[in-house]
């Protein structure tokens, strides 16, 4: 039963306000079961969810009867090559249950605030790349600013929440400003039990700091835990995570688990990209080596998801490229039956070279190996 049992096709809801906000879709609700699905949202001009809808209950019965959903690829690549996927770190945490009368995770987008463009992002998520594109005069599409927090409560007031054990934010950057915080609160006192049992995590770039204020908040949870991204240490974090300072962010990670309450963790997530799948042992030893528990002693995990914007996509590399990480793990992500796309590679090369002009950056001096790899496309 549990081959391919997924507890985000049973339990999991992704909620989507970002779309909401782009033009002509101001009124438009998008949902589906799973953050890092594939699967086209569903669309409603209403503020609440059908729990038992059409469109939830065919991919449970797919995934009852054993099957793929295509918009599982990312979780199905991984695990086809032995790396451990989102489904199967949501099936130890939540094990197999079903016929839930609501959720047991929400992912919940509606503010794409941020303070960051990095080259595996784009502008739905973040506010600066919009800002970034249109200083340039790059195409980019207009956006309505739209304060959803209300919208988000009306929303879940609308589902039954007595199996919700996780909720996790998804930015934008979701520790600027007090939005995430505001809903946090509505969480705390509106969901039964949320001390003893929910979950709250907050993905995040790891470059805010968190206001004392907001302790008493992170109090009120069972858990809550800080998924921080970092794609890279030094120069290549700063060239990937642009424009932050890697020093400044791991001064305040640092600073972040020595200060925050003691039921605060920490999380670190990996974008692997072809950029840094050369590179791929760097941040998880020095998450190790610097990083490897909270101020209890709790240790700190890291996880790899791959970079879906296409020019970045992992499988975008050369035969030299392939030949060099042959014999490590990286080879896992590309998999046996891994060829040269021409097309793609060329494509990762102008448009890296574009924004390389615009940044003041030169990844061929900042992934020297990699450049090398490239050398027939430059």
């Amino acid at each position: 039963m549990t081959d391919t049992f997924c507890p985000m096709i049973h339990g999991g809801l992704n909620i989507d306000l970002k779309l909401s906000n782009e033009l002509n879709q101001t009124t438009e609700l998008g949902y589906n079961q799973c953050c890092l699905s594939n699967t086209p949202l569903t669309f409603v001009n209403k503020d609440s969810i059908d729990w038992n809808g059409s469109d939830f209950t065919k991919n449970r019965t797919a995934n009852d009867n054993n099957q793929w959903l295509s918009g599982c690829y990312q979780c199905l690549t991984l695990e086809k090559v032995g790396l451990k996927s989102f489904r199967k770190s949501m099936l130890e945490k939540f094990g197999v249950h079903k016929n839930l009368s609501g959720p047991q995770r929400i992912d919940l987008l509606f503010d794409r605030s941020c303070n960051l463009a990095c080259r595996t992002c784009g502008p739905r998520s973040s506010t600066l790349w919009s800002k970034h594109l249109k200083e340039n005069n790059l195409p980019v599409f207009e956006i309505i600013p739209t304060d959803n927090a209300n919208r988000v409560t009306n929303i879940l007031e609308s589902l039954n929440l007595d199996s919700l054990e996780m909720v996790q934010f998804c930015g934008g950057e979701t520790l600027l400003g007090n939005t995430y915080w505001k809903t946090a609160q509505w969480l705390a006192e509106h969901v039964p039990n949320a001390k003893t049992k929910l979950e709250l995590a907050f993905q995040t770039n790891g470059t805010q700091s968190i206001d004392p204020q907001w302790y008493d908040v992170i109090e009120k949870f069972k858990l809550v835990k800080l998924m921080i991204s970092i794609d890279g240490i030094g120069d290549k974090f700063e060239y990937l995570r642009w424009p932050a300072s890697w020093n400044q962010t791991v001064d305040n990670i640092l600073a972040l688990r020595e200060n925050l309450p003691s039921n605060v963790m920490f999380f670190v997530q990996e974008c692997t990209s072809c950029l840094n799948l050369y590179y791929f042992d760097q941040v998880s030893d020095w998450v190790k080596q610097n990083f490897n528990s909270n101020r209890d002693g709790d240790p700190i995990g890291h996880s790899t998801q791959l970079a879906m914007h296409s020019y970045l996509y992992p499988k975008n590399i050369t035969q030299e490229y392939a030949d060099a990480i042959a014999h490590t793990p990286s080879n896992n992500i590309i998999g046996k039956y891994w060829q040269e796309d021409p097309v793609a590679i060329k494509q990762f090369v102008q448009e890296t070279a574009k924004f390389d002009i615009i940044r003041n950056q030169d990844w061929k001096k900042t992934f020297p190996e990699v450049a090398e790899f490239y050398k027939r496309y430059l």
